[in-house]
């Protein structure tokens, strides 16, 4: 897979959390936490605009990204890309299996941007031998 497909999946994916942020974090954060209540309740809906808004920037610079030219460089942002979204990935599925949030489409979308990072970076490193 290439570098700028796999960056371009990262981007929609994130683009899709980035909205459901900022269109219904109330909807989202009732998903992930559906015991919380009151002034608690309200506090992580403020920070589902601040996880948003980070998301978004991820998103901005992971697309401009796609742009990199050169294999040495591709494969660095490939790998730590792999590593990064893994990383997420297994904080998020930890948290899934303790109990402590509900977290299955992050899940999802963390670990295939992962494999697919790290599929890319394995084929770039593959080719460039």
């Amino acid at each position: 897979m290439s570098l700028k497909l796999t960056l371009t999946i990262a981007s929609v994916l994130g683009s899709i959390f980035t909205l459901a942020f900022y269109i219904a974090p109330e909807f989202v954060t009732r998903q992930q936490f559906p015991t919380a209540e009151g002034e608690g309740f309200h506090h992580l809906v403020t920070l589902r605009y601040a996880l948003g808004s980070l998301v978004a920037c991820i998103v901005i610079i992971t697309f401009q990204l796609r742009n990199i030219e050169g294999v040495d460089h591709q494969k660095s942002i490939m790998l730590g890309y792999g590593i990064g979204f893994f990383l997420i990935f297994f904080t998020n599925l930890i948290l899934q299996i303790s109990g402590k949030i509900s977290a299955i489409p992050p899940i999802v979308a963390t670990g295939l941007i992962s494999i697919l990072s790290l599929y890319s970076w394995w084929n770039l490193r593959k080719n460039s031998s």
